[in-house]
């Protein structure tokens, strides 16, 4: 395994290219709700906690966790190799106890292919690891960021820096601010005959590879990445709902169209002129609106399932929008044919609209839909 220290010089232009590098790979997620990884932990629920970071990593796969006691040497020789390790103390032990290890088979499936769905992975940790949950979470989250990596053969894939960088980009940046650090105070106090003395020391523990200088670059950074891909996903939610009113709309001229016909036939004694007299015959033949119905079904099914793609899209990436953009084509030429059915539909309807009374509109029609009524 390669090592790497900040006394390499790692300054933050590395780190910029290397999020950059790495979003252009995996992408980019939304900050991930620790709540419930964090009520596992409490629970002592550590494998279904670990299951639930690496589903949000994007790795479905199966844990098979066990324990390793405190003070648990990496060197030991106890028959199991790792291919990565959390940072450790000068000693070689987890520090403040917490010790993790995931073995990464040599047949690792690809970077989201079903073959990873329920693929077996070993993991240890420590002992009694639930005692900083936050904590657990960032080292699990780092050891974990490396199956990604080397699922999609990253030449950086043992590299302890970008390794962290995975684990944050895809959304526990968050976490791993508050759980990097472990500060434990303790004081002691000496007793005298006509003063006392207490001491009070404060133990700092940090784990990861990033410098808090690094860490609080690539933080910045990978918010900034995230405010533009929220834009733009604010954008497509507002298109959408656009989209969504004027379907609503439309949907209501047909039942415009169906309502303003029964009253026109029921009425036939009224005055009605020669060309919309030949008009409304027209609309009498048989499956008049059936073209109408099935584009409106078409862009209702097409138009409901981008926009539960969109507003549950919290994975960015570039291929995401590439999809979005093919989607919104599709949408397009839809829309378009859909239109030009509408405009003969909603013709029609303001054609026998002359012929429908006041009364008639607000006693049935305005109870369906008000606006329309203009």
């Amino acid at each position: 395994m390669q090592i790497y220290s900040n006394v390499d010089g790692i300054d933050n232009k590395y780190i910029e290219n290397a999020i950059e590098a790495l979003s252009s790979s995996v992408g980019i997620k939304e900050h991930v709700d620790s709540q419930n990884i964090i009520s596992l932990i409490s629970a002592n629920k550590v494998k279904e906690a670990i299951t639930e970071i690496a589903k949000y990593l994007g790795l479905p796969i199966e844990i098979n966790l066990s324990y390793v006691p405190k003070g648990y040497r990496p060197s030991a020789n106890d028959g199991f190799q790792s291919n990565s390790l959390v940072k450790t103390d000068w000693r070689g032990r987890g520090a403040e106890g917490i010790t993790a290890q995931v073995s990464i088979p040599s047949n690792l499936p690809f970077y989201g292919t079903p073959g990873m769905v329920k693929f077996p992975i070993n993991v240890r940790v420590s002992e009694g690891c639930n005692e900083n949950p936050m904590t657990l979470i960032s080292v699990l989250a780092h050891e974990i960021s490396h199956i990604v990596l080397y699922s999609i053969w990253h030449k950086e894939k043992d590299n302890e820096f970008y390794t962290d960088l995975t684990a944050m980009i895809l959304g526990f940046a968050i976490v791993m601010s508050f759980g990097r650090k472990i500060v434990k105070t303790n004081s002691s106090t000496q007793y005298g005959f006509l003063s006392n003395t207490t001491t009070t020391t404060t133990n700092t523990t940090t784990y990861g590879y990033l410098s808090d200088e690094n860490f609080d670059f690539a933080l910045d950074k990978i918010e900034g990445i995230l405010k533009t891909y929220r834009g733009k996903k604010n954008k497509l939610e507002i298109k959408i709902s656009g989209l969504e009113k004027k379907l609503r709309e439309q949907i209501f001229t047909t039942l415009y169209f169906k309502k303003y016909i029964q009253y026109v036939d029921k009425h036939l004694k009224q005055n009605i002129s020669k060309e919309d007299g030949h008009m409304i015959a027209s609309f009498h033949q048989a499956n008049y609106t059936d073209e109408f119905e099935s584009a409106i079904r078409r862009m209702e099914n097409e138009l409901k399932q981008f926009a539960t793609f969109v507003r549950d899209l919290d994975h960015f990436s570039d291929y995401n929008f590439k999809e979005i953009k093919k989607w919104e084509e599709t949408l397009q030429s839809i829309g378009a044919n859909l239109d030009t059915k509408y405009y003969r539909l909603r013709g029609a309807v303001i054609v026998l609209r002359k012929y429908v009374s006041l009364w008639y509109k607000i006693q049935y029609i305005c109870k369906i839909k008000p606006s329309i009524v203009k």
